[in-house]
């Protein structure tokens, strides 16, 4: 079971991604819930930054309540260009106090547009912890490919480069055992999923009979974005939420 650690200056719990730029998951402390903003049309990452600055201070909340970030690149990036984008990511984060030591504890997704392509990087949403009265149970699970953690170059994207319907449907349930598995070790509950979002450039429609229907997702407000996951070589990303609030806010 993934280590999860409590960031009391957020007010939520998270699960630890060991020298990751993000963690796997959050989920509100007991009498916190959480809020999802969506800005109505992405914006720029470092206007992004300051427009959340200023819409936690109006919310009374810390910055450290910032507990998840939503964003849209312009292209799926080498590993070598996903670091350095992490980097220049992280400075503001850090700068806030948004780490627990040397670790990151914000939840995130990324993907890179096939539509509507963002020419840098951009802000889609961000979710933060408010207080409230007997809430419990809030949870946000961060983007997850078709990767395995830790195993060898050969072995790290599970299929491979198989695209298949087949294919796909092994990477889909692959990625669905992770988001459940994260669920449970936030303590969580399945049934309350609110919503997940999925990336991919691939036709999904025939996945949703089978390993989105079985993981009781396919009614709920599940989200298909064209896109490619953030680092070249992956296929297929997931992730979802249970948020009791949303808002749609112009960033401008």
């Amino acid at each position: 079971m993934p280590d999860v650690m409590e960031f009391k200056p957020g007010d939520y719990r998270f699960i630890v991604s060991p020298g990751g730029p993000f963690s796997a998951g959050v989920a509100a402390m007991p009498g916190f819930g959480l809020r999802r903003v969506r800005f109505l049309h992405p914006i720029p990452m470092a206007d992004g930054f300051a427009f959340i600055k200023r819409h936690l201070g109006h919310e009374g909340r810390p910055v450290t309540a910032l507990a998840a970030c939503e964003l849209r690149s312009p292209a799926a990036m080498t590993g070598e260009q996903f670091q350095k984008f992490n980097g220049e990511y992280l400075k503001t984060l850090h700068d806030w106090g948004c780490k627990a030591g040397e670790i990151n504890p914000l939840a995130r997704s990324n993907l890179a547009p096939i539509t509507e392509i963002p020419n840098e990087a951009m802000f889609f949403a961000f979710t933060y912890t408010v207080p409230e009265s007997g809430a419990s149970g809030d949870f946000l699970i961060s983007g997850k490919p078709e990767i395995r953690d830790g195993a060898p170059p050969a072995e790290r994207i599970v299929g491979g480069r198989d695209v298949s319907l087949k294919g796909l449907e092994v990477k889909a349930r692959f990625v669905m055992d992770a988001m459940r598995e994260r669920v449970a070790a936030l303590g969580c509950d399945w049934a309350r999923v609110t919503a997940a979002q999925i990336y991919t450039v691939h036709d999904v429609r025939p996945l949703l009979d089978t390993v989105f229907a079985e993981s009781s997702i396919s009614q709920i407000g599940l989200a298909w974005y064209p896109a490619w996951p953030p680092v070249i070589g992956m296929e297929f990303e997931v992730d979802v939420r249970s948020v009791r609030a949303e808002l749609v806010i112009a960033g401008r």
